[in-house]
């Protein structure tokens, strides 16, 4: 009973550094936890999945082509850094602050964006199915080429967005902040819920 009893208290503490190693890595010479300092980081094609930076600065970051699936981005601001063809799949990005930042051809499909601010930002040919938009801030953000199919876009603003071949089919827009001008050119089918427009 006394070896199984320490076998077990073992592998507790193995299981427990582990996760303290998977919380906080570094990269690039780039230390990886919640709060970090890593504005202007050259961080492209990196291997960020999972990685835990909540409230983490990222102003003007480099994170093209970078792996992000799954991290956890809450309230960390990202204003102007470049996730072009980022991974960004499942990734917890509610609260953060994109404005201005760079997505273009980034997967965020099933992506969490609860009130996140994105205004400004370029999400050319980004993959947004699914993603959870509800209550983001998206006024003037290019979403040329955009799939938002089945996306939840309830309360999201989106006044002035440049929507040209916009797919929003099946997306969930109740109460959305636009205007009937705004979603010229979008793609449009009959389970796509609309807001009462003037």
């Amino acid at each position: 009973m006394k070896v199984r009893r320490v076998s077990f208290i073992l592998t507790l503490l193995s299981l427990s550094a582990c996760a303290q190693t998977d919380s906080s890595k570094t990269v690039n010479g780039y230390k990886i936890e919640p709060d970090a300092n890593l504005a202007g980081a050259d961080l492209a094609k990196t291997q960020l999945s999972n990685a835990q930076l909540s409230w983490a600065n990222l102003v003007g970051a480099n994170l093209a082509g970078a792996n992000l699936a799954r991290a956890d981005l809450s309230f960390a601001n990202l204003r102007d850094a470049n996730l072009s063809g980022a991974n960004l799949t499942l990734t917890n990005l509610n609260n953060a602050n994109l404005a201005g930042a760079n997505l273009t051809g980034a997967k965020l499909s099933r992506a969490y964006l609860s009130s996140a601010n994105m205004p400004g930002a370029v999400l050319i040919g980004a993959n947004l199915r699914k993603a959870k938009l509800d209550g983001a801030n998206l006024a003037s953000t290019n979403l040329t080429n955009v799939d938002m199919h089945n996306a939840l876009l309830f309360k999201t603003k989106m006044r002035g967005s440049i929507m040209i071949s916009l797919n929003i089919s099946g997306a969930d827009l109740s109460s959305a902040d636009l205007t009937w001008e705004d979603l010229y050119g979008s793609i449009i089918d009959t389970e796509t819920k609309l807001p009462q427009l003037p």
